[in-house]
């Protein structure tokens, strides 16, 4: 594993060692640091910048002496390494940004899919059975469906039921996703 500096690097000393890899190899470094950057999301903020500035440091001047292969190699999976300075805290923190992208699939993204698939499915019925206009309810919000040979047509009303229910499956995906019990232990 390559040494870390302890005093902030010499801003153009870092950016010649930069300048000296080949395009290919400064895109190689791109990807490796955001794929460490997401597995470091929810370190403490101004910590995870000092460890990402004194990485890509010493990273480059370890690419400038034995080249990128070398250095990345001797860094290891960029997740790996995130696990090890998570080890290194005192509690485990909760996943703040997990808990946020679950909370939008399970509580935004899922219940409008559900209710777009329900009313292309009630249409597909009201075809099925001749056509015409049907009102209909889904979770308490009407809805009107019209299929006709010279008209399509889906009219809802959004009611306090669809959206209590998308916030219930937001806030549940996210305490999970977050791991919020981990607060207790802080």
């Amino acid at each position: 594993m390559t040494t870390h500096h302890d005093t902030a690097p010499d801003a153009t000393a870092t950016d010649d060692a930069a300048h000296r890899l080949t395009w290919r190899d400064r895109q190689r470094l791109s990807w490796w640091f955001l794929r460490f950057e997401l597995a470091m999301q929810d370190y403490p903020g101004r910590e995870a910048r000092r460890i990402r500035r004194e990485l890509r440091a010493s990273v480059l001047d370890d690419a400038s002496r034995i080249g990128l292969d070398a250095a990345l190699r001797d860094l290891g999976s960029p997740r790996r390494l995130a696990a090890g300075y998570f080890a290194e805290l005192e509690h485990e923190r909760p996943r703040w940004t997990d808990g946020a992208v679950l909370a939008a699939v399970v509580g935004v993204a899922l219940p409008l899919y559900s209710w777009l698939g329900w009313q292309m499915g009630a249409l597909d019925a009201v075809d099925a059975m001749g056509g015409g206009t049907v009102e209909l309810n889904w979770f308490g919000s009407p809805v009107t469906l019209t299929r006709t040979a010279e008209q399509i047509s889906m009219t809802t009303s959004v009611t306090w039921g669809p959206l209590a229910l998308s916030a219930a499956l937001a806030l549940v995906a996210f305490a999970l996703g977050a791991r919020v019990w981990r607060l207790r232990r802080g």
